[in-house]
């Protein structure tokens, strides 16, 4: 059976809401949550990845209370050129996602640096010099409110969800018990891991070269710091949720961190964070339909009448979503390893 042949049953949906709370549990406890056995369980899991249906991946930053360089770079093209830029851009390691857009910019990407020199470097000198490219305008992200890896199905009931424990109830950029950063030593674990977020530990001693100790010890430290996250994702058409649209919106300043928070709680926001700009806010979410996107605006508007709608994309297509290229159906194809501390720009 071929990849686009492989469908999606209840139990399948389950599994993935239950990687999503811990991407790297046990076959027996996954099992145990869902009412089947291990075997059925790693069984029905290699079906959905190979099919590029489900996905687990892992990423970090290098320093992990700084969230100042994720980027979101708005990309105008020349008409003919917006496919192949997409897609030598997603080849990037730097970037974590590509969006062909209806209106705004022809294409956005989300990327990550170590400093703002780096920033100002990959827009300059790998943009910049990029045939077709027009213009682009960078935002940068100032703080997250909420993001991809704390975003669920609903399809666990509320003891399955708790006998699972989710492993990231901490937002991306909010505090955490210990500071630790990602060390040079760390980034070739890091990036076999964004390949393959559930490869064991034997893989993954054989695959870098460390002793089962010494990469326990590592991925222990970066886990416990949260300087690197585990993050199980789906596609959007087989989780239901085939329109994706993004919005850019302003709210005072001083409300922010009041009214963040609260929009991060909603279902269907799957990104929110703060950044520099025109605009304040970004705001992504995943719907059944055209329709629900202007529903959730009008609801959006009367629930917190100070926040202003002032941009509505919709995405026409998704070429990347950390660290895979996806094909048309939205499925994944292939990992392009992110590794952040790259020279950005590329030596042919």
């Amino acid at each position: 059976m071929t990849g686009s042949e492989v469908t999606v049953d209840e139990l399948d949906l389950a599994l993935v809401n239950a990687m999503q709370l811990r991407p790297r549990a046990p076959w027996s406890l996954l099992g145990q949550t869902l009412g089947i056995s291990p075997v059925t369980a790693a069984r029905r899991w290699r079906r959905l990845s190979e099919a590029g249906i489900a996905w687990v991946t892992a990423y970090g930053l290098p320093h992990p209370e700084d969230p100042g360089c994720v980027a979101y770079l708005d990309i105008d093209c020349a008409p003919d050129r917006i496919r192949q830029i997409a897609d030598e851009l997603a080849e990037d390691p730097h970037v974590m996602s590509v969006e062909h857009l209806s209106q705004g910019c022809d294409l956005v990407i989300a990327a990550a640096f170590t400093d703002l020199a780096t920033v100002s470097r990959y827009t300059a000198e790998r943009l910049g010099r990029l045939p077709g490219i027009t213009a682009v305008r960078t935002h940068l992200a100032t703080g997250f409110y909420a993001e991809g890896i704390r975003w669920r199905l609903d399809s666990l009931d509320p003891a399955q969800r708790l006998e699972l424990h989710d492993d990231h109830s901490t937002g991306y950029g909010m505090s955490s018990p210990v500071r630790a950063e990602i060390r040079h030593e760390d980034r070739e674990l890091l990036i076999r891991l964004g390949a393959d977020g559930r490869l064991g530990q034997a893989e993954l001693a054989a695959a870098t070269g460390l002793s089962p100790s010494t990469l326990r010890r590592r991925l222990d430290r970066l886990a416990a710091s949260d300087a690197i996250r585990f993050r199980c994702e789906i596609a959007a058409g087989d989780a239901g949720r085939p329109v994706l649209a993004t919005f850019r919106a302003d709210i005072p300043p001083d409300r922010l961190d009041e009214v963040g928070p609260q929009l991060a709680r909603l279902p269907e926001i799957r990104l929110c964070v703060a950044v520099t700009g025109r605009h304040n806010l970004i705001l992504s979410v995943w719907q059944r339909s055209l329709a629900d996107v202007q529903r959730l605006e009008a609801a959006l508007a009367r629930r917190f009448p100070d926040l202003r709608v002032a941009e509505r994309r919709v995405s026409l297509r998704t070429v990347k979503r950390m660290g895979r290229i996806l094909g048309p159906d939205g499925r994944a194809v292939r990992a392009v390893p992110m590794d952040i501390w790259r020279d950005p720009i590329p030596v042919y």
